[in-house]
Protein backbone atom coordinates (compact mmCIF):
# COMPACT_ATOMS: atom_id res chain seq x y z
CA UNK A 1 0.00 0.00 0.00
CA UNK A 2 1.24 3.11 -0.67
CA UNK A 3 1.86 6.14 1.82
CA UNK A 4 0.30 9.26 0.45
CA UNK A 5 0.53 12.82 0.95
CA UNK A 6 -0.74 16.57 0.32
CA UNK A 7 1.72 19.33 -0.39
CA UNK A 8 0.52 22.78 0.43
CA UNK A 9 2.96 25.97 -0.63
CA UNK A 10 4.19 23.68 -2.83
CA UNK A 11 6.48 26.28 -4.82
CA UNK A 12 8.71 24.51 -7.73
CA UNK A 13 8.69 21.03 -5.40
CA UNK A 14 11.71 20.93 -3.95
CA UNK A 15 10.07 19.03 -0.47
CA UNK A 16 8.10 16.92 -2.76
CA UNK A 17 10.89 15.74 -5.01
CA UNK A 18 12.76 14.21 -1.72
CA UNK A 19 9.59 12.87 -0.22
CA UNK A 20 8.85 10.82 -3.74
CA UNK A 21 12.64 9.51 -3.10
CA UNK A 22 11.85 8.52 0.00
CA UNK A 23 8.66 6.29 -0.59
CA UNK A 24 6.00 8.42 -0.80
CA UNK A 25 3.30 8.99 -3.31
CA UNK A 26 1.56 12.87 -3.66
CA UNK A 27 -2.21 13.08 -4.26
CA UNK A 28 -2.41 16.80 -4.69
CA UNK A 29 -0.23 19.87 -4.25
CA UNK A 30 -1.74 23.46 -3.91
CA UNK A 31 0.12 26.44 -5.25
CA UNK A 32 -1.41 29.73 -5.90
CA UNK A 33 1.78 31.37 -8.18
CA UNK A 34 0.59 29.94 -11.93
CA UNK A 35 3.99 29.87 -13.08
CA UNK A 36 5.16 27.74 -10.47
CA UNK A 37 2.41 25.08 -11.03
CA UNK A 38 3.09 24.64 -14.84
CA UNK A 39 6.45 23.80 -13.53
CA UNK A 40 4.90 20.86 -11.93
CA UNK A 41 3.15 20.31 -14.37
CA UNK A 42 6.12 19.71 -16.71
CA UNK A 43 7.97 17.54 -14.96
CA UNK A 44 4.80 15.00 -14.16
CA UNK A 45 4.54 13.30 -17.59
CA UNK A 46 7.79 11.62 -17.93
CA UNK A 47 11.12 9.96 -16.78
CA UNK A 48 13.85 11.96 -15.74
CA UNK A 49 17.44 11.04 -15.99
CA UNK A 50 17.38 9.21 -12.45
CA UNK A 51 14.53 7.24 -14.09
CA UNK A 52 12.01 8.26 -12.08
CA UNK A 53 8.39 10.15 -12.71
CA UNK A 54 7.73 12.71 -10.15
CA UNK A 55 4.18 13.80 -8.95
CA UNK A 56 2.98 11.23 -12.22
CA UNK A 57 -0.36 10.90 -9.78
CA UNK A 58 -0.93 14.25 -8.67
CA UNK A 59 -3.78 16.75 -9.01
CA UNK A 60 -1.78 19.98 -8.85
CA UNK A 61 -4.29 22.92 -7.54
CA UNK A 62 -3.32 26.22 -8.96
CA UNK A 63 -5.20 28.20 -5.79
CA UNK A 64 -5.46 30.59 -2.84
CA UNK A 65 -5.19 28.25 0.22
CA UNK A 66 -7.48 30.31 1.89
CA UNK A 67 -10.32 28.83 -0.91
CA UNK A 68 -9.53 25.33 -0.25
CA UNK A 69 -11.10 22.61 1.28
CA UNK A 70 -10.14 19.66 2.45
CA UNK A 71 -12.24 17.48 0.10
CA UNK A 72 -10.53 19.31 -2.78
CA UNK A 73 -6.95 18.07 -1.94
CA UNK A 74 -7.55 14.57 -0.51
CA UNK A 75 -9.97 13.64 -3.33
CA UNK A 76 -11.47 11.09 -1.25
CA UNK A 77 -8.14 9.18 -0.71
CA UNK A 78 -6.58 7.84 2.60
CA UNK A 79 -3.72 11.19 3.74
CA UNK A 80 -1.36 9.77 5.70
CA UNK A 81 1.02 13.06 5.83
CA UNK A 82 0.22 16.47 5.28
CA UNK A 83 3.43 18.76 4.71
CA UNK A 84 3.52 22.36 3.53
CA UNK A 85 5.69 25.88 4.14
CA UNK A 86 3.85 28.86 4.44
CA UNK A 87 5.36 32.18 2.79
CA UNK A 88 8.46 32.63 4.55
CA UNK A 89 9.22 36.51 4.07
CA UNK A 90 7.43 37.37 7.02
CA UNK A 91 9.01 35.70 9.19
CA UNK A 92 12.90 36.08 8.11
CA UNK A 93 15.54 38.04 9.13
CA UNK A 94 16.51 39.62 5.82
CA UNK A 95 12.70 40.82 5.49
CA UNK A 96 10.55 43.63 7.15
CA UNK A 97 9.77 41.12 9.98
CA UNK A 98 6.04 41.56 10.16
CA UNK A 99 5.30 38.43 11.63
CA UNK A 100 1.74 37.63 11.90
CA UNK A 101 0.95 40.86 10.70
CA UNK A 102 1.82 40.26 7.38
CA UNK A 103 -0.66 38.55 5.25
CA UNK A 104 2.01 35.79 4.35
CA UNK A 105 2.80 35.12 7.88
CA UNK A 106 -1.10 34.62 8.60
CA UNK A 107 -1.41 31.69 6.29
CA UNK A 108 0.47 29.84 9.03
CA UNK A 109 -3.40 29.41 10.48
CA UNK A 110 -4.38 27.99 6.92
CA UNK A 111 -1.93 25.07 7.26
CA UNK A 112 -3.22 24.56 10.90
CA UNK A 113 -6.79 24.55 9.47
CA UNK A 114 -5.98 22.20 6.84
CA UNK A 115 -4.57 19.77 8.89
CA UNK A 116 -7.33 19.91 11.21
CA UNK A 117 -9.51 19.05 8.74
CA UNK A 118 -7.79 16.79 6.67
CA UNK A 119 -6.15 14.89 10.29
CA UNK A 120 -3.74 13.33 8.66
CA UNK A 121 -1.24 10.42 10.96
CA UNK A 122 1.79 13.18 10.81
CA UNK A 123 2.66 16.82 9.34
CA UNK A 124 5.83 18.09 8.40
CA UNK A 125 6.10 21.90 8.48
CA UNK A 126 8.60 23.96 7.37
CA UNK A 127 9.70 27.42 7.86
CA UNK A 128 12.77 29.89 7.91
CA UNK A 129 14.80 29.97 11.22
CA UNK A 130 13.45 33.27 11.86
CA UNK A 131 10.09 31.66 13.35
CA UNK A 132 11.63 30.82 16.18
CA UNK A 133 12.19 34.19 17.35
CA UNK A 134 9.41 36.21 15.80
CA UNK A 135 6.98 38.25 17.63
CA UNK A 136 3.52 37.58 18.03
CA UNK A 137 0.86 40.44 17.57
CA UNK A 138 1.74 41.37 21.25
CA UNK A 139 5.47 41.77 19.75
CA UNK A 140 6.57 38.74 22.20
CA UNK A 141 9.94 37.01 20.82
CA UNK A 142 9.11 33.67 20.23
CA UNK A 143 5.24 34.06 20.44
CA UNK A 144 4.02 32.93 17.47
CA UNK A 145 6.35 29.55 17.25
CA UNK A 146 4.80 29.27 20.96
CA UNK A 147 1.46 29.40 19.55
CA UNK A 148 1.67 27.59 16.71
CA UNK A 149 3.11 24.27 18.85
CA UNK A 150 -0.10 24.94 21.01
CA UNK A 151 -2.32 25.14 18.10
CA UNK A 152 -1.26 21.90 16.81
CA UNK A 153 -0.80 19.95 20.20
CA UNK A 154 -5.02 21.35 20.65
CA UNK A 155 -5.76 20.00 16.76
CA UNK A 156 -4.38 16.37 18.06
CA UNK A 157 -0.92 16.20 17.32
CA UNK A 158 3.07 15.14 19.51
CA UNK A 159 4.74 18.38 18.10
CA UNK A 160 9.09 18.08 17.93
CA UNK A 161 10.65 21.15 16.55
CA UNK A 162 14.19 21.55 15.41
CA UNK A 163 16.60 24.35 13.47
CA UNK A 164 18.26 21.55 10.65
CA UNK A 165 21.12 22.59 8.20
CA UNK A 166 20.96 20.97 4.56
CA UNK A 167 24.97 20.99 4.93
CA UNK A 168 24.72 18.47 8.03
CA UNK A 169 22.55 15.93 5.85
CA UNK A 170 24.87 15.83 2.67
CA UNK A 171 23.59 19.28 0.53
CA UNK A 172 26.99 21.30 -0.62
CA UNK A 173 24.86 24.55 0.75
CA UNK A 174 24.00 25.86 4.20
CA UNK A 175 20.80 26.43 4.22
CA UNK A 176 18.87 25.93 7.93
CA UNK A 177 15.19 25.51 8.29
CA UNK A 178 12.52 25.30 10.99
CA UNK A 179 10.85 22.20 11.19
CA UNK A 180 8.12 20.81 13.06
CA UNK A 181 7.02 16.93 13.08
CA UNK A 182 3.82 16.33 14.33
CA UNK A 183 2.08 12.87 14.98
CA UNK A 184 -1.51 12.09 16.04
CA UNK A 185 -0.20 9.38 18.49
CA UNK A 186 2.61 8.92 21.05
CA UNK A 187 5.59 10.81 20.39
CA UNK A 188 6.54 12.61 17.50
CA UNK A 189 9.72 10.90 16.01
CA UNK A 190 12.97 12.23 16.47
CA UNK A 191 14.35 14.71 13.38
CA UNK A 192 17.26 12.03 11.11
CA UNK A 193 20.76 12.42 12.71
CA UNK A 194 22.82 14.21 10.95
CA UNK A 195 25.53 12.63 8.20
CA UNK A 196 27.79 15.39 7.88
CA UNK A 197 29.84 17.62 10.20
CA UNK A 198 31.67 21.24 9.44
CA UNK A 199 35.15 19.30 10.17
CA UNK A 200 33.68 15.51 10.31
CA UNK A 201 33.57 13.26 13.00
CA UNK A 202 34.36 9.83 14.23
CA UNK A 203 30.87 8.63 12.66
CA UNK A 204 30.11 11.44 10.28
CA UNK A 205 32.16 12.58 7.08
CA UNK A 206 32.96 16.68 6.65
CA UNK A 207 30.65 18.72 4.85
CA UNK A 208 30.39 18.89 1.15
CA UNK A 209 32.42 21.65 0.25
CA UNK A 210 31.43 24.24 -2.90
CA UNK A 211 34.68 23.56 -4.41
CA UNK A 212 33.92 19.30 -4.45
CA UNK A 213 30.24 19.96 -6.08
CA UNK A 214 32.20 22.68 -8.90
CA UNK A 215 34.40 19.91 -9.60
CA UNK A 216 31.22 18.00 -10.52
CA UNK A 217 28.15 20.42 -11.31
CA UNK A 218 29.97 23.73 -12.60
CA UNK A 219 28.24 25.06 -15.71
CA UNK A 220 30.33 25.01 -18.81
CA UNK A 221 27.92 27.34 -20.88
CA UNK A 222 29.36 30.68 -20.78
CA UNK A 223 26.61 32.30 -22.00
CA UNK A 224 24.96 31.88 -18.76
CA UNK A 225 27.46 33.46 -16.85
CA UNK A 226 27.05 36.81 -15.03
CA UNK A 227 30.24 39.26 -14.70
CA UNK A 228 30.86 41.72 -12.51
CA UNK A 229 31.27 45.72 -13.77
CA UNK A 230 34.35 46.76 -14.26
CA UNK A 231 34.02 49.44 -10.81
CA UNK A 232 32.45 46.04 -9.00
CA UNK A 233 35.36 44.10 -9.88
CA UNK A 234 38.11 46.46 -9.05
CA UNK A 235 36.36 46.16 -6.01
CA UNK A 236 36.02 42.59 -5.30
CA UNK A 237 39.62 42.06 -6.69
CA UNK A 238 40.38 43.12 -2.97
CA UNK A 239 38.00 40.77 -1.88
CA UNK A 240 38.82 37.28 -0.02
CA UNK A 241 36.81 34.58 -0.26
CA UNK A 242 34.32 33.74 1.89
CA UNK A 243 33.82 37.91 1.86
CA UNK A 244 32.29 40.62 0.44
CA UNK A 245 31.72 44.82 0.70
CA UNK A 246 30.35 45.58 4.10
CA UNK A 247 27.44 47.64 4.36
CA UNK A 248 27.62 50.88 6.58
CA UNK A 249 27.11 49.99 10.13
CA UNK A 250 24.80 52.04 12.84
CA UNK A 251 26.75 51.71 16.27
CA UNK A 252 25.38 49.87 19.20
CA UNK A 253 24.85 50.00 22.75
CA UNK A 254 26.80 46.22 22.28
CA UNK A 255 28.29 46.64 18.82
CA UNK A 256 30.34 49.99 19.00
CA UNK A 257 31.36 48.79 15.01
CA UNK A 258 28.20 49.05 13.94
CA UNK A 259 25.07 46.75 13.38
CA UNK A 260 26.38 45.72 9.28
CA UNK A 261 25.94 43.14 7.01
CA UNK A 262 27.15 42.04 3.64
CA UNK A 263 25.72 44.61 0.14
CA UNK A 264 23.56 42.55 -1.42
CA UNK A 265 25.20 40.90 -4.13
CA UNK A 266 28.86 41.41 -3.33
CA UNK A 267 29.71 38.12 -1.50
CA UNK A 268 32.44 36.19 -3.14
CA UNK A 269 31.56 32.43 -2.02
CA UNK A 270 34.38 30.53 0.04
CA UNK A 271 35.57 27.60 -2.04
CA UNK A 272 36.26 25.35 1.07
CA UNK A 273 33.01 25.41 2.76
CA UNK A 274 29.28 24.55 1.26
CA UNK A 275 27.75 27.36 -0.47
CA UNK A 276 25.51 29.87 1.42
CA UNK A 277 21.96 30.20 1.33
CA UNK A 278 20.96 30.22 -2.23
CA UNK A 279 18.58 33.49 -2.95
CA UNK A 280 15.03 33.60 -4.81
CA UNK A 281 16.70 36.13 -7.23
CA UNK A 282 19.89 36.47 -10.22
CA UNK A 283 22.07 38.10 -7.81
CA UNK A 284 23.89 35.05 -6.62
CA UNK A 285 27.14 34.76 -4.97
CA UNK A 286 30.04 35.13 -6.97
CA UNK A 287 32.52 32.63 -7.61
CA UNK A 288 36.45 32.71 -8.78
CA UNK A 289 36.12 29.56 -10.85
CA UNK A 290 38.51 28.62 -13.39
CA UNK A 291 40.36 32.32 -13.17
CA UNK A 292 36.89 33.94 -13.99
CA UNK A 293 34.69 35.81 -11.23
CA UNK A 294 30.97 35.18 -12.35
CA UNK A 295 28.04 34.48 -10.12
CA UNK A 296 26.68 31.05 -9.91
CA UNK A 297 24.44 30.19 -12.39
CA UNK A 298 20.70 28.73 -12.46
CA UNK A 299 21.86 25.46 -13.20
CA UNK A 300 24.48 25.38 -10.82
CA UNK A 301 22.04 26.46 -8.21
CA UNK A 302 19.32 23.76 -9.01
CA UNK A 303 21.95 21.44 -8.10
CA UNK A 304 22.99 22.78 -4.80
CA UNK A 305 19.19 22.31 -4.56
CA UNK A 306 19.09 18.92 -5.58
CA UNK A 307 17.01 19.13 -8.26
CA UNK A 308 17.15 16.84 -11.09
CA UNK A 309 19.52 18.30 -13.77
CA UNK A 310 16.66 17.64 -15.81
CA UNK A 311 13.75 19.22 -14.22
CA UNK A 312 11.67 21.74 -16.19
CA UNK A 313 11.56 25.39 -15.11
CA UNK A 314 8.99 26.93 -16.40
CA UNK A 315 8.73 31.15 -17.26
CA UNK A 316 10.99 34.20 -17.41
CA UNK A 317 14.62 33.78 -16.36
CA UNK A 318 13.24 35.95 -12.94
CA UNK A 319 10.52 33.46 -12.32
CA UNK A 320 12.91 30.79 -12.74
CA UNK A 321 15.40 31.97 -9.85
CA UNK A 322 12.68 32.94 -7.78
CA UNK A 323 11.21 29.10 -8.20
CA UNK A 324 14.60 27.60 -7.79
CA UNK A 325 16.05 29.75 -4.94
CA UNK A 326 12.90 29.55 -2.81
CA UNK A 327 12.32 25.89 -2.44
CA UNK A 328 12.98 23.53 0.00
CA UNK A 329 16.32 21.53 -0.33
CA UNK A 330 15.58 18.28 -1.63
CA UNK A 331 17.91 16.35 0.92
CA UNK A 332 15.25 17.36 3.72
CA UNK A 333 12.87 15.77 2.18
CA UNK A 334 14.76 12.70 1.44
CA UNK A 335 15.74 12.86 5.23
CA UNK A 336 12.75 13.68 6.88
CA UNK A 337 10.35 11.60 4.47
CA UNK A 338 12.20 8.46 5.35
CA UNK A 339 11.75 9.30 9.24
CA UNK A 340 8.14 9.74 9.09
CA UNK A 341 7.96 6.97 6.40
CA UNK A 342 9.69 4.59 9.42
CA UNK A 343 7.24 6.71 12.09
CA UNK A 344 4.23 5.37 10.06
CA UNK A 345 4.98 1.85 9.45
CA UNK A 346 5.75 1.28 13.35
CA UNK A 347 3.16 3.60 14.31
CA UNK A 348 2.75 4.27 17.99
CA UNK A 349 -0.48 3.47 19.85
CA UNK A 350 -2.07 6.28 22.34
CA UNK A 351 -2.40 9.45 23.00
CA UNK A 352 -0.04 11.97 21.89
CA UNK A 353 2.55 13.02 24.01
CA UNK A 354 3.23 16.75 24.46
CA UNK A 355 7.02 17.52 23.96
CA UNK A 356 8.67 20.82 25.48
CA UNK A 357 10.00 23.47 23.01
CA UNK A 358 13.95 22.69 22.61
CA UNK A 359 16.31 24.57 24.62
CA UNK A 360 18.17 25.98 21.92
CA UNK A 361 14.57 28.14 20.79
CA UNK A 362 14.97 29.18 24.35
CA UNK A 363 17.82 30.16 24.34
CA UNK A 364 17.70 32.03 21.07
CA UNK A 365 14.62 33.67 22.14
CA UNK A 366 15.97 34.89 25.26
CA UNK A 367 19.37 36.24 23.10
CA UNK A 368 16.64 38.36 20.84
CA UNK A 369 14.93 39.74 24.32
CA UNK A 370 18.28 40.35 25.68
CA UNK A 371 19.49 41.98 22.66
CA UNK A 372 16.48 44.42 21.64
CA UNK A 373 16.41 45.72 25.38
CA UNK A 374 20.03 46.97 24.90
CA UNK A 375 20.16 48.15 21.47
CA UNK A 376 16.48 48.92 20.23
CA UNK A 377 17.00 52.51 20.82
CA UNK A 378 19.46 52.59 17.77
CA UNK A 379 17.80 50.12 15.78
CA UNK A 380 16.73 52.50 12.42
CA UNK A 381 14.26 49.67 11.22
CA UNK A 382 10.98 48.42 12.27
CA UNK A 383 11.94 47.98 15.66
CA UNK A 384 8.71 46.23 16.98
CA UNK A 385 9.62 43.12 14.75
CA UNK A 386 13.68 42.71 14.42
CA UNK A 387 15.28 40.27 14.59
CA UNK A 388 18.95 40.02 15.33
CA UNK A 389 20.65 38.09 12.25
CA UNK A 390 21.99 40.08 8.94
CA UNK A 391 21.38 36.96 6.90
CA UNK A 392 19.20 33.79 6.45
CA UNK A 393 22.16 31.93 6.12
Amino acid sequence: MTTQYVSLFSGAGGLDIGLERAGFEAVSLCEIESVFCRTLSANQSWAHGDGRKYLSNATILNADIRDVRAEDLSIGKRIDLVVGGPPCQAFSSSGKQLSVLDPRGALVSEFCRIVGELKPRVFLFENVRGLVTARDKNGEPGGVITELMHVLEELGYSCRAALLNSADYGASQRRVRCFIIGSSRGKAPQFPESTCQKDGGLFSDQWNSLREFLLQHADDDSSQFTFPTRQLAEKLAEIECGSGLKSQGKAEATRPGGHWGYRQGTFIADLELPARTVTGSSSQDWIRWNGVLRRLTLKEIMALQGFPNDWLVEGTKSQQYKQVGNAVPTVFGEALGQTILQHLQNFPKGKPVQIDIPESFRGHIEYTKRDHARNESSRTIHRRFQTTDTSDV
